[in-house]
């Protein structure tokens, strides 16, 4: 027994078209090419043959379409991923954070790098943890672009510029 896609109108198979010609998405192209080919009388098995997909695929495909019309073109996996982890609230915070100079914060240094920001945005907000690549993508995002930072030394000694001059 060959299954195929129910009749369909000619407004769903300019739709399936439309979405061949004009769709981004490969996964509802492929789908739609199966639709169409089942519309068409192909069998599942010429229709896996010609497009590559194994017999089972070709099936739920036109199953799908049969039961769910044009839901079987959507992925149920669309909107999968873990959800943001910080809010916009907590990503102004960050980005005000790293605008402030350190000293005015009554730290004891000029200029953040990622370990410190991090360490001081940890200890004093109610951000928990928060990874040096999240810091540097929230700026980025923020178009505040982080440098590392150069270190040098610096003399306390009253006479190290005429020292230095000798040198």
């Amino acid at each position: 027994m060959c299954i195929y896609v129910r009749e369909i109108t000619d407004e769903e198979g300019s739709q399936l078209k439309r979405i061949l010609r004009r769709s981004n998405d490969s996964f509802r192209v492929k789908r739609a090419q199966v639709i169409l080919a089942s519309a068409q009388k192909m069998k599942v098995p010429e229709i896996a043959s010609s497009f590559g997909f194994s017999n089972d695929y070709v099936s739920y495909v036109v199953h799908g379409f049969n039961e769910t019309g044009f839901e079987v073109l959507e992925s149920k996996y669309k909107n999968c991923g873990s959800s943001p982890k910080f809010n916009n609230e907590q990503r102004e915070t960050v980005v005000d954070i790293a605008l402030t100079k350190p000293k005015d914060l009554g730290l004891p240094f000029t200029e953040w790098s990622l370990p410190k920001l991090k360490d001081y945005i940890i200890g004093n907000t109610d951000i928990d943890y928060i990874s040096h690549e999240t810091i540097r993508r929230i700026l980025q995002d923020n178009g505040i672009k982080y440098r590392r930072t150069k270190t040098w030394k610096e003399s306390n000694d009253p006479d190290f510029e005429i020292k230095k001059t000798r040198l």
